[in-house]
Parts: C-alpha cells; sequence; structure tokens
C-alpha cells in the first residue's frame, strides 16, 4: 500500500486522479471505493487479457458463427451464440475491448459504480473466452456467399466457412486532429458527456465542440448537471434540431460563433485551449476544465461495403428488429448500426443478434413458403 501524497512520481505514473487506486502488474484495474464484488472481480479479472495472435494457417477453420469485433457487442453475441450451441469465434483487427477499452472510468454501466473501461472489456473478454476463441490482430479482408447459404471468409491469417456472421465493427469518434487532443484524452478530453460530464460539475468550465444535434443534446445534459459549459462551433448557425435549438437559447448557454479549436493545453490535466475565428484570422487563449467533442461518429463500415450491405446515409449498416442485415445470415449489433451508442445499447444488441441468428439457422426465415 502507496500513499499517493507521499510518492508523487509513482502517482503520476500511474495517472492517480483519486483514491484508493489498484494497479496489478502494472495495470490499473480498479478506481475510487468499490462494492466488495466488484472489487474483487476487478482483482481477479482485471489484468489485461493475453491472447495470443493468430499464426498464418492455409487450412479452412468451420464454425457456425464468426463475430467480427471484439467490442462489448460482439463479446456478448459470442457468450449468446456459444451457450445456444453454436461453435463461435471472435476476430478482431485490433485489440479487444474496441472504444470502451480506451475510457478511462466507465460509471453508467449496471454493477459498477465506477470501474476502467480496458477492466470492463477484460472481464467481458475472460467471460467469452469460456465459450468461444477470440482471435486479435486478424483482420476480416473478404467474406464470400456459398450457394448453399454458408459463408467463406478471408483473414490476414487465415480462412473460415461459417453458417451465419455477426458484424460489431463499431464506429469511431471523429477526431478534430488538434496537437493536445491524444495526449489529454481521459485527462479532461472527452468524446461522451454522458459517460464523463459528472467529473464537471459544480460549475468547472467545459467547451463543446459542434453544432449539430449531438453537440446541443450533450451540452443540455451538462448544463442539467451543473456544468458552465460554452459550445463552440465552425459555423454562424447550429445545425441541430429546431426544438433543440430552442432549448439552447432558453437555456441561455453561450455559443462560440465561427471558431475551431486550434490546440488544448494543460499540464496533467486541460488547463486551456487556443481558438480561432475563422472570420477574421484572431487566436485567443481560453481557460477551460475540459473539452467534449462532438463533431460526429465514423462508423466502420469498410467490410460492410465490400460485401455489399444496405448502409443507411451515414454509412451505419441497416437492420430490422431482429438485427438483421440485406443479406440473409449477417447480422449486425453495436455501433455500426447506428442510434445511441452506449455500453449497454451495445451489449443487448448483441445478445439479440446472436439469439436471432441461432433461432433463424434452427428455421432459416427466408426459406418459409418456398
Amino acid at each position: 500500500m502507496i500513499e499517493a501524497g507521499e510518492n508523487r512520481e509513482l502517482a503520476k505514473k500511474f495517472a492517480v486522479s483519486s483514491v484508493p487506486q489498484t494497479v496489478v502488474n502494472g495495470n490499473i484495474v480498479a478506481v475510487s471505493l468499490q462494492p466488495e464484488e466488484a472489487f474483487v472481480d476487478a482483482v481477479m479479472s482485471g489484468a489485461p487479457v493475453e491472447i495470443k495472435l493468430p499464426e498464418r494457417t492455409g487450412e479452412m477453420v468451420e464454425k457456425d458463427m464468426v463475430v467480427i469485433g471484439a467490442g462489448p457487442a460482439g463479446l456478448t453475441a459470442a457468450i449468446y451464440a456459444a451457450r445456444s450451441g453454436m461453435s463461435t469465434v471472435v476476430l478482431d483487427r485490433a485489440n479487444i475491448g474496441g472504444q470502451v477499452a480506451i475510457t478511462p472510468v466507465v460509471e453508467n454501466y449496471p454493477g459498477y459504480t465506477r470501474i476502467p473501461g480496458k477492466t470492463l472489456t477484460d472481464m467481458m473478454a475472460q467471460q467469452a473466452l469460456e465459450y468461444s476463441e477470440i482471435r486479435q490482430g486478424e483482420e476480416v479482408t473478404d467474406v464470400k456467399k456459398n450457394t448453399d447459404g454458408t459463408f467463406d471468409l478471408t483473414t490476414t491469417s487465415s480462412r473460415y466457412r461459417a453458417r451465419c456472421i455477426i458484424i460489431a465493427t463499431g464506429a469511431e469518434h471523429t477526431k478534430l486532429g488538434v496537437p493536445g487532443e491524444k495526449r489529454f484524452f481521459g485527462r479532461g478530453v472527452s468524446y461522451c458527456a454522458t459517460c464523463d460530464g459528472y467529473f464537471f460539475k459544480d460549475d468547472k468550465k467545459v467547451i463543446i465542440v459542434g453544432g449539430g444535434s449531438t453537440a446541443a443534446i450533450e451540452a443540455l445534459y451538462l448544463e442539467s448537471i451543473g456544468v458552465d459549459i460554452t459550445m463552440v462551433h465552425r459555423r454562424s448557425k447550429l445545425r441541430a434540431e429546431q426544438k433543440l435549438q430552442e432549448s439552447i437559447k432558453e437555456r441561455n448557454i453561450p455559443i462560440i460563433w465561427d471558431s475551431v479549436v486550434e490546440e488544448i493545453k494543460g499540464d496533467e490535466l486541460v488547463r486551456s485551449v487556443r481558438l480561432k475565428n475563422l472570420k477574421n484570422g484572431e487566436s485567443k487563449e481560453m481557460k477551460v476544465d475540459g473539452v467534449f467533442i462532438a463533431v460526429g461518429y465514423d462508423p466502420v463500415n469498410g467490410l460492410a461495403k465490400k460485401i455489399g450491405l444496405e448502409l443507411t446515409d451515414d454509412g451505419y449498416i441497416k437492420v430490422d428488429e431482429q438485427h438483421r442485415t440485406s443479406v440473409e445470415g449477417i447480422y449486425a449489433a453495436g455501433d455500426i448500426t447506428g442510434g445511441i451508442k452506449q455500453i449497454v445499447t451495445a451489449v443487448g444488441q448483441g445478445s439479440v443478434a446472436a439469439i436471432n441468428a441461432f433461432e433463424d439457422n434452427m428455421k432459416p426465415y427466408w426459406k418459409e413458403g418456398s
């Protein structure tokens, strides 16, 4: 046990922002006070999930289901599919956990008052591993549908044949691409007001960058919990729905028009931003405690496009209530389907997609009446 105040260098090394903070083998696994069962889970399962990178092989691996994407939606889908009796493998081109894994702290996932995002997704992966293979660092490069309804998948390491596919590749927050954005992520820079707004209540000064409906909704939410919020928008009027614009005006939320963020500055935490007025070219520095960025999402839809799945105008995969896509036997879940982007939403969609994939394989809906 180490006293953070007396060991400032060590506290700085592990980015201690609250106490107690538990570190196992150099990994932060628990932050702040937690219920006993949550703390035990974090200590026992919180160490990073270690999965070997796939070896290249020319053999065809046959599975009932291939899940593409190892975020909350994909991991949940794997659990439900495998427990239904389907042989399953999860493939992800990057690391396990998706966007949640790089979220410093999650405070709105039921059962955990406060838990590091990486710890939460590692615990999901540990459970999924009891039922399914997970192969990270393996990108699906091609999908072909066979005449018998099965699918052949080619990856950077192997080949698979599956009866059905669940795509859970997610969506990425659109970045500003300015100095300080990456450095201060989790230290004042956030892409989710619902997730992180609570840290800035009690009149801490924050800006939210964006002028669409998402930015307006998040600005209204932050104002409602006591955050001193200012909007920064690159245009001279908002693009948000009219009702939201009226609410912004009624709440007297200030807006800095025709301006962009040039740089995010600070020491250990965000302390200020440099703003540039696009009309007169002038720059000014503004003291803030946080920067929320709400300029959109980029769906990870490259594979969906290649397969030929029907997409929305914004590039998300179109699904029905059963999370079926426009191609029979392919399902989608999580952020890649658009809508509300929350962990609980992704988990729910992953289970729905897997259950319907199992039922459809038992009784194919596309063969009914034929």
